[in-house]
């Protein structure tokens, strides 16, 4: 099966969701987690970068399994997406995923990455939404920083970080969605995609 390098799938152009009549960016309840601008980004020359330890292969989205619930890591780790039986737009839901070692029992070596427990981007595959969350939600680490004295305050902070990582998002409009979910475990990011509609 071919496979894409989904990084690059999203870095030439961003279009997010916004009223046509908007002068500036505006929240409403359908789109209050979703950032409202247009951005082109111009090409730029030269070689993709190397050394990332965040990058990852998968399928296209119209040959990708839309009921897939398990995604292979490396050393015979999975991740697992308990999956929801009912996702509706404009719904908040726990996007709850596990890691298992190869006899399916919680990984035990699970770290923080960038401070968290883990990171998700919630791309529409039409390019209308863009979501990156954390754990403890969409807030923007320049307001967290403004609110605590300490930016990390509310992240997991002890040595024994669990298997379990769960993503409070709404998913803001009908359709597909391509769910990029990243966790560091063993020294090592690892990275699953999964895709959902709603």
């Amino acid at each position: 099966m071919p496979s894409v390098d989904w990084q690059l799938s999203f870095c030439t152009r961003l279009r997010v969701c916004a009223p046509r009549h908007a002068s500036r960016p505006q929240a409403s309840p359908s789109n209050a987690e979703t950032l409202v601008a247009s951005i082109d980004f111009p090409d730029i020359p030269g070689s993709p970068l190397t050394g990332d330890d965040a990058g990852g292969r998968t399928p296209p989205v119209s040959t990708a399994s839309k009921g897939d619930q398990i995604a292979q890591l490396a050393d015979g780790y999975r991740l697992i997406w308990e999956r929801p039986d009912k996702l509706a737009p404009g719904r908040l839901a726990s996007f709850q995923f596990r890691v298992e070692d190869q006899a399916g029992k919680p990984a035990e070596d699970m770290e923080l990455y960038m401070g968290m427990q883990g990171h998700a981007a919630f791309v529409k595959t039409d390019g209308t939404v863009f979501a990156h969350i954390h754990p403890s939600g969409t807030v923007a680490m320049a307001a967290l920083a403004l609110a605590q004295p300490d930016p990390h305050a509310g992240h997991m902070g002890h040595s024994a970080i669990p298997a379990l990582v769960s993503f409070p998002y709404a998913l803001p409009t009908s359709g597909a969605y391509r769910i990029i979910v990243q966790v560091k475990r063993g020294g090592h990011v690892e990275t699953a995609v999964f895709d959902a509609n709603c």
